[in-house]
This record gives structure tokens, C-alpha cells and sequence, in this order.
């Protein structure tokens, strides 16, 4: 049977509807801050210096002089940008241990600006901002993933014995590996890396 509402259902009713309708309207959201621009904060990062003969942006465009030519293989054991931070660690410390003179003791490819026309090509771009990223962000960590290495050497196979220097005044034992990268596609085999696949490994100081 249903049952009959009393006056007092329908104050309570009443005055319910009236609460809901005095409730306020919350206000409409903030509006989201403005993006940050990824591309002038990136410039900002490689106008750094590392050191009195170094920038970011030169570390970037080392690291790209050294590894254009490698693209990632799908067995390798990491993306082709880890092993490019770990080489620009590697010049990191070996600029801190030698500085000016680091192309004595360490030699590397130098800091040179690919062209427009070379950087309208995908492949050399996607290598080219790859190394940019990888310098900025060897500058930015706090940790060296290389433990303190100080040379950065592509080799045609995965053996991870010491690297024998040649010269007269190298050390017959050669220097121990610290990290391997790899393997890689390689599309340069000119120099001394001949092979079309690579390993880019760190070597710690003897």
C-alpha cells in the first residue's frame, strides 16, 4: 500500500531542492600555462659550456661527426642515442682530464656544422638531432653511465678486450673496456671501420 506523504516529507523535500539550488557554481578551471618551447630551451642547453674549450652544442656536433653513419639494428642492446650519451660522456671526461689537449690523448672527430643540404636529408637530421639530445642530456645527468671513461672506440665485433693503442709510447697492455653498445647498422665503411656493423664501446683509463 503506498503511503501517504506528510507535511512534514514535504518540508524536508522543499528544502533540500532549496539547498541544491543555492549551492554554488564552482569556477570554470585555470587555463593551462603556456607550452614550453622544446626548441629554445634546447638552443639555450648548448650554448652552455662544459669547460673553457667546449660547449654542448660542439660536444653534439662531435658525438655526430662519430656516429652519422650508425642506426639501430633490431638486435641491438640498446637505442643508437644511449650509446651516443655514453660517447659524449666519454668526451666529457676526457676534455675534464686533458682539456685543451684532449685531442692529443683522446682524438675524435671535430666540431663540424653539417650544411643545410646535408641536413635536409632524413636520415642525417634524425642522426644530427639524435647527437644534439645525447650531448644535452651527458650535460644535464648527474651520472656517468661510463664510469669515468675517457675513450670512445667503434669496433667491427663484440670483443670486449682491452683496447691496444698503437705508437711508441702505448701501453702493450692496452686499456680496459668500460661500457658496448650495439650491434648497429654502419653506412660508412670507409677509414678504419670497414664493417657494416659496429660496436661503439668506452675504454677507461689505463
Amino acid at each position: 500500500m503506498a503511503m501517504r506523504r506528510t507535511t512534514n516529507d514535504t518540508s524536508w523535500w522543499d528544502r533540500l531542492i532549496g539547498a541544491l539550488s543555492r549551492r554554488e557554481v564552482p569556477p570554470p578551471p585555470s587555463p593551462r600555462p603556456p607550452g614550453v618551447d622544446e626548441s629554445a630551451w634546447a638552443k639555450n642547453v648548448e650554448r652552455d659550456r662544459i669547460s673553457p674549450q667546449l660547449n654542448v652544442h660542439d660536444l653534439g656536433l662531435i658525438v655526430f661527426g662519430e656516429t652519422q653513419s650508425y642506426s639501430d639494428r633490431p638486435d641491438s642492446n640498446e637505442p643508437i642515442v644511449i650509446a651516443r650519451r655514453k660517447l659524449a660522456h666519454a668526451v666529457i671526461n676526457a676534455d675534464d682530464k686533458w682539456g685543451p689537449r684532449r685531442m692529443t690523448y683522446a682524438s675524435t672527430h671535430g666540431a663540424v656544422e653539417p650544411s643545410e643540404r646535408a641536413l635536409s636529408n632524413t636520415a642525417v637530421r634524425a642522426a644530427y638531432d639524435s647527437s644534439m639530445q645525447a650531448a644535452r642530456e651527458a650535460f644535464l645527468s648527474g651520472t656517468d653511465p661510463t664510469n669515468g671513461a675517457i675513450f670512445a672506440i667503434a669496433k667491427p665485433n663484440p670483443s670486449r678486450s682491452n683496447h691496444v693503442f698503437r705508437g711508441r709510447n702505448a701501453r702493450p697492455e692496452g686499456v680496459p673496456i668500460s661500457t658496448q653498445s650495439g650491434p648497429y647498422n654502419n653506412s660508412y665503411t670507409g677509414g678504419d671501420m670497414s664493417s657494416r656493423v659496429g660496436w661503439l664501446n668506452t675504454y677507461l683509463s689505463p
